[in-house]
């Protein structure tokens, strides 16, 4: 699972928690709540139309209350937001692939693909190799998106005829043609990789994560 999926799914869970502690901690939930059960179970054997209706009457109290929870609204605020802002910023249309460079090639020093969609790449599952790793990625058309990890010092050859480059914290550069990259003390880093981009049309991004 991708780390920040992961810190969404970590936060959310410990705002569902405290929903639930809240709950817990209002008597009058627990006496609304008691009720709407208590007359559904009378009106489901009794058939009668007055015991239905004051069921539905208490539900529509307990639901009420929990509508007035900060918790509620925000355990359906926050996963819809950061859902969306992370559905925007990994796009997939045009058919995205989400994978690690492991998922590429696990005997090969280096991997070439020329189809035309976009690519997401995750190199934190990667067994680097004492000597370096290499990546290399042809394709037409299509973006491009590699997560580096932090530790992991890079060498970047990347050409787009027609797109947007973006390395890190660096400015974006527009059509730039042929891009280099260098990590400091790339020699000297325990991990490291060479990536060889080639696209016709599209944007090529690089990100730390």
């Amino acid at each position: 699972m991708n780390k920040k999926l992961k810190a969404i799914f970590i936060i959310e869970i410990f705002i569902v928690l405290g929903l639930i502690f809240h709950v817990i901690s209002t008597p009058r939930m627990w006496v609304v709540l008691a009720l709407a059960i208590l007359f559904t179970i009378l009106a489901t054997r009794s058939r009668a139309h007055v015991l239905r209706i004051i069921s539905f009457i208490f539900w529509a109290i307990s639901v009420m209350i929990l509508f007035t929870v900060g918790w509620f609204w925000l355990a359906i605020i926050f996963p819809t937001i950061a859902c969306i802002v992370f559905w925007k910023n990994n796009p997939r249309e045009g058919g995205v692939r989400n994978f690690s460079y492991e998922d590429i090639s696990q005997d090969e020093s280096e991997s070439i693909m020329n189809e035309n969609q976009n690519d997401i790449i995750d190199l934190d599952d990667v067994t680097f190799k004492p000597s370096g790793n290499t990546l290399s990625i042809k394709k037409m058309t299509g973006n491009t998106k590699i997560i580096v990890p932090e530790d992991v010092g890079v060498s970047l050859d990347l050409t787009t005829n027609a797109g947007l480059v973006k390395i890190f914290n660096e400015a974006a550069q527009i059509n730039a043609g042929n891009v280099r990259y260098f990590s400091e003390n790339l020699d000297q880093a325990e991990k490291r990789i060479k990536i060889n981009i080639r696209v016709d049309s599209g944007n090529i991004e690089v990100i730390r994560g």
